[in-house]
């Protein structure tokens, strides 16, 4: 699914990106990252960010070759705790007032519910129209009381059909339809696709006879217990790790000092992506104590299909069963340690077993295309006026 049924609305050419997101850079998130080098160069539009400035010092654009005006409505609280969920309440009221002074002609890129709910409502004030850019669920990203988790859903049902488009990752989410939805699968870019091959070819890669990739967010929640575990009981055999991202817990900052593992600090996403060529299978573990980690949308994955490498996912995750079924992983559950260790020894043993799961997954990936062409699609619908479902 791409499109479903066309919406009624006519939609005008626009002139200014206004991308609202809870986070201190556009750099900051990929999807977005992706977004504003798309727009940047085919688009010619301005962008601008209005957001929220985490932890001090983060709003610099770091892998951005651009400028992008900044505006936080919100300074502090960082990323995890009580105290950070009550201010996303704060956050919705303080957006519906400065959105107000956005005007027709603006296209406002309004990244998950607690943006694009508060957007929308001066939209219809104002004459705006809002893309919601639903990365991850609101209602299943944080325990709720039950009834306050219901009036949430009810606002999302309303909200995804009477933004201009509902941007999803996946369909597993949903309980509902919307005639706005705009399945926008996260892939990689082609651009930064071509700067990880000449990245891979200019340096020199470790080398082991089966090497494993974990990049990205490297948080408690996102398996890093069981890499830890697992590359202790690796030790001694011929497997290596490459890793890259931001060590956000103390079982990655250990797993990082490793002695089979190489890691390279946070880095671009083009650098992110020429790793996977030196690997033969990504690590992409969420730990499945939440809702919204079962129904998990690796970008992982995405990156995986376009550069033929092997996935390694716990068989909680809902999602991943596209990937698993189509014989691209090697999956067991989340506290199974001894079936993940005897799978990547299957592995190390019998290389057949890799190449399989590594054209497994470059064959998926000639089922999506580029992030960047999905969202050409997505662009020339609302610059010639048909609307988008």
């Amino acid at each position: 699914m791409n499109v479903a049924k066309p919406s009624n609305c006519a939609l005008r050419r626009h002139e200014r990106l206004r991308v609202i997101a809870p986070l201190s850079a556009l750099s900051r998130r990929t999807r977005l990252f992706k977004l504003a080098k798309f727009v940047r160069a085919t688009k010619g539009l301005d962008i601008t960010l209005l957001g929220w400035e985490r932890r001090l010092g983060e709003g610099k654009e770091t892998y951005l070759d651009f400028d992008v005006p900044k505006e936080y409505v919100l300074k502090g609280g960082g990323y995890g705790g009580a105290s950070v969920r009550a201010r996303y309440v704060l956050w919705m009221f303080r957006i519906f007032f400065r959105s107000l002074k956005y005007r027709r002609g603006d296209l406002v890129w309004a990244l998950g519910f607690e943006s694009a709910f508060p957007a929308l409502l001066a939209g219809r004030v104002r004459g705006f129209d809002v893309i919601f850019d639903d990365a991850d669920r609101f209602s299943l990203l944080f325990p709720l009381p039950k009834v306050i988790k219901g009036i949430v859903a009810s606002l999302e049902r309303w909200t995804s059909r009477r933004v201009a488009v509902h941007v999803i990752p996946g369909v597993e989410r949903y309980d509902f339809e919307s005639s706005r939805f705009y399945l926008l699968r996260n892939m990689p870019s082609e651009v930064e696709i071509e700067t990880a091959r000449m990245l891979y070819q200019q340096r020199t890669w470790p080398k082991a006879a089966l090497m494993i990739n974990i990049n990205g967010w490297l948080g408690s929640g996102r398996g890093m217990s069981v890499a830890l575990a697992l590359s202790k009981r690796l030790q001694g055999a011929d497997v290596g790790f490459l890793m890259a991202g931001k060590l956000d817990c103390d079982e990655a900052k250990e797993l990082a000092k490793r002695p089979q593992v190489h890691y390279l600090g946070e880095v671009s996403n083009a650098e992110a992506l020429s790793t996977y060529y030196a690997s033969d299978y990504v690590f992409t573990y969420y730990k499945p104590d939440s809702v919204i980690n079962r129904f998990a949308e690796s970008n992982k994955w995405g990156d995986a299909f376009k550069t033929g490498v092997g996935i390694i996912v716990n068989k909680e995750v809902a999602t991943a069963a596209y990937v698993v079924n189509g014989g691209a992983a090697i999956s067991v559950e989340y506290d199974d340690l001894d079936g993940l260790v005897a799978a990547i020894e299957m592995a190390l043993h019998d290389k057949s077993l890799v190449l399989g799961h590594k054209a497994a997954s470059s064959e998926l990936g000639t089922k999506y295309g580029y992030y960047e062409s999905q969202l050409k699609q997505l662009f020339r619908k609302l610059e010639v006026g048909h609307g988008v479902g």
